[in-house]
């Protein structure tokens, strides 16, 4: 049988070509591996990217190690997230999906149709998204411990230029100044003026009567005000004040002043409805009987119907941990925060009116509701958005620190040269 050269010549080519297009490793990294073709393909999208938001490619060797460096940062968090045990449940992945599609107005079923119709597998999209949300999930317990930030920081931070501009909160202020020579005497005066106001006494004719700016352009009004317009001297007092609430007496080179905030606006400005509650609680238990429990409740209600101090029944009788040693009173609370029956019979309560008895959750009631109010929590949300504003700055810095670090820490070979 002769031997066909030309057949053995075309065989040769296509097993040595078969070779050539072989996928190889491109990267050891501890444990794990990234392909040259997942190099490729990460190549590939970055130039894509590139060239969709009309941005000048980088030198290649500088766009070539950009890639590399970011899949192997990748694998590692990928490996820390295995070894942590972090997982990604369908669940959260549905409803990330469904935010992601949200933002362009779009359905999920749309939005799985548009990544199809752009020649993408949305089964890929959807693991992709998945690697990305763990890779988050790793860095955030990574370095989220790292972020410390004192409340000097944060107050710093609301009282600097950026701060004032971001939040643009203003404080509308009233005084009343005293101008005497002798100074303990016009602090004694002060003093019987706020009293008078407690007692009824307007402000306004509490001017009229006293202040020695009374009949200038403002009556001693200070208008709307900035934190950094706030004469230094009253402004650490007017973020802490209520709305309406009176502040005095304070010593300043021109006399002794009275001062008011009158009103506070900008957009984290917020107040909410509070109740102040005091409560006897009796539990079912091994030794009483649901009955009994009732039975004990409504004796408690009539014994404080006679006038009994709840205080007292509280100390003896509550089986509520949290607040028996307090007499039965409970802290300053908004609403959502106790159990739904609760918080249902406490809103149908009048102020120093005693519940009937009442079973929640958590067993029998009686309460009383001794005061409510609408607290100024603008601060607070003050504090909480500086504070949100200065972590992310924080965490961006910290991120690359410990990126470096773990990147520093990992054995990586890297096998692709170009």
């Amino acid at each position: 049988m002769k031997f066909n050269f030309f057949v053995f010549f075309v065989l040769s080519n296509l097993i040595f070509s078969d070779v050539d297009f072989l996928d190889r490793i491109g990267i050891i990294v501890d444990e794990g591996i990234i392909m040259e073709s997942e190099v490729n393909d990460a190549l590939e999208r970055t130039i894509n990217n590139f060239k969709e938001n009309g941005e000048r490619l980088p030198p290649s060797e500088i766009l070539f190690q950009r890639v590399l460096e970011r899949l192997i940062i990748d694998e590692i968090l990928l490996q820390k997230a295995k070894k942590f045990g972090i997982r990604i449940s369908d669940q959260e992945l549905n409803e990330a999906l469904a935010n992601f599609a949200d933002q362009d107005g779009l359905s999920l079923k749309e939005f799985k149709e548009k990544i199809e119709s752009e020649s993408k597998s949305f089964a890929v999209f959807r693991e992709e998204m998945k690697a990305e949300m763990i890779k988050r999930r790793v860095q955030s317990g990574l370095v989220g411990p790292k972020v410390i930030i004192s409340e000097e920081e944060v107050m710093n931070y609301i009282n600097s230029a950026e701060g004032e501009s971001l939040f643009s909160i203003e404080y509308k202020i009233n005084q009343i100044l005293l101008k005497n020579d002798d100074l303990e005497e016009a602090i004694n005066k002060a003093e019987v003026i706020i009293t008078e106001i407690e007692n009824g006494l307007s402000f306004k004719e509490a001017q009229k009567n006293y202040s020695s700016l009374f009949d200038n352009d403002q009556n001693g009004s200070l208008g709307w005000r900035t934190r950094s317009q706030i004469p230094t001297l009253f402004s650490k007092k007017i973020i802490e004040m209520e709305k309406n609430e009176i502040f005095g007496p304070i010593k300043s080179g021109a006399g002794v002043h009275i001062i008011k905030l009158e009103d506070i606006r900008g957009e984290t400005i917020q107040t909410e409805s509070q109740t102040l509650v005091q409560h006897i609680l009796i539990k079912e238990s091994e030794i009483r009987s649901e009955k009994q429990a009732k039975d004990l409740i409504d004796n408690l209600h009539n014994r404080l119907k006679n006038g009994e101090e709840m205080s007292i029944l509280a100390r003896v009788y509550s089986d509520d941990p949290g607040s028996k040693l307090d007499g039965g009173r409970l802290d300053w609370a908004p609403l959502g925060i106790y159990d739904k029956n609760f918080e249902e019979i406490m809103l149908k309560t009048d102020i120093d009116t005693f519940s009937k008895p009442f079973k929640s959750s958590f067993g029998w009631h009686v309460l009383k509701v001794l005061d409510r109010r609408e607290k100024n929590i603008s601060d607070d949300l003050l504090k909480d958005k500086a504070y949100g504003i200065l972590f992310q700055r924080k965490y961006r810095e910290q991120l690359q620190n410990t990126l470096e670090e773990i990147r520093a820490e990992a054995f990586v070979d890297i096998k692709i040269s170009s």
